[in-house]
């Protein structure tokens, strides 16, 4: 079995958007440098985000393929320059302003040191917020142009539930960690990943544990999401899942303590 990115026992704890959803009540935007920060000072080993391309090709840190919810702009992230996203502002769980941008993936590196593990998802949407197919053709390459240049091989894991995107990482460049996202994951799925070229799967927490056992034989990792309650929690350790992506990664911490 390959060497797992985070080397810890039982699982590794992964800040979902940092600490998790733009909600109420909560005071920090998703995929915010402040966010980041926080899940790791709350115990967390690494944190995921999400990564698009923009118009002009650059990269930005955003989830949705719109702005409308997290930001206080509005507009499809693939119809708008760079320049025309950082000047947004992020929202808060109450939907105001903050002093926060859309991140760039410099900034996410600058902010978490080595050796955390920064959990890079890839977004392809094509004009209109449409998913486009084709889309991962310019994506994977400048996002490994971009991480490469940023020092992050050895600590960086790209997911995608794009198949293409997912398998471009491993043809571009192999020595970069990459893992498929899933819903509901079978056998199918672990099956799937390995003519992919995977090093993981990150199906969502329900996965059996018979199967969570089947890609752990194969040599696969399994990181769950998003597991945000105690009880979830417990179960998926049980399970012997090697990662868990929450919004929660205090909780986490405490329970992984105790």
């Amino acid at each position: 079995m390959r060497q797992r990115i985070v080397s810890l026992a039982p699982s590794a704890n992964i800040g979902h958007r940092g600490t998790g959803l733009t909600r109420p009540g909560h005071a920090l935007p998703e995929n915010s440098i402040v966010s980041f920060v926080a899940a790791m000072a709350a115990g967390a080993d690494g944190i995921e985000l999400d990564v698009e391309i923009t118009q002009d090709g650059q990269l930005i840190v955003m989830h949705d393929d719109d702005l409308v919810r997290t930001t206080n702009c509005t507009g499809c992230v693939s119809e708008m320059t760079f320049d025309e996203i950082r000047a947004c502002r992020l929202l808060d769980g109450e939907g105001q302003p903050t002093d926060e941008r859309p991140p760039t993936l410099e900034e996410v590196y600058d902010a978490i040191p080595s050796p955390a593990l920064i959990n890079v998802e890839l977004k392809v949407f094509g004009p209109d917020c449409s998913t486009d197919t084709t889309g991962a053709d310019a994506l994977v390459p400048r996002a490994l142009e971009e991480v490469t240049r940023l020092g992050g091989e050895g600590r960086t894991l790209f997911s995608s539930f794009d198949l293409e995107a997912a398998e471009l990482v491993k043809l571009e460049q192999p020595e970069y960690y990459s893992a498929l996202l899933l819903g509901q994951a079978d056998s199918d799925d672990v099956d799937q990943a390995l003519l992919l070229g995977q090093d993981a799967i990150h199906p969502f927490f329900s996965i059996a544990a018979a199967t969570v056992e089947d890609a752990l034989d194969s040599g696969l990792q399994v990181n769950v999401w998003t597991v945000n309650s105690e009880v979830d929690m417990e179960a998926n350790l049980d399970k012997g899942t090697t990662g868990i992506i929450t919004g929660f990664p205090g909780v986490l911490a405490e329970l992984l303590a105790n």
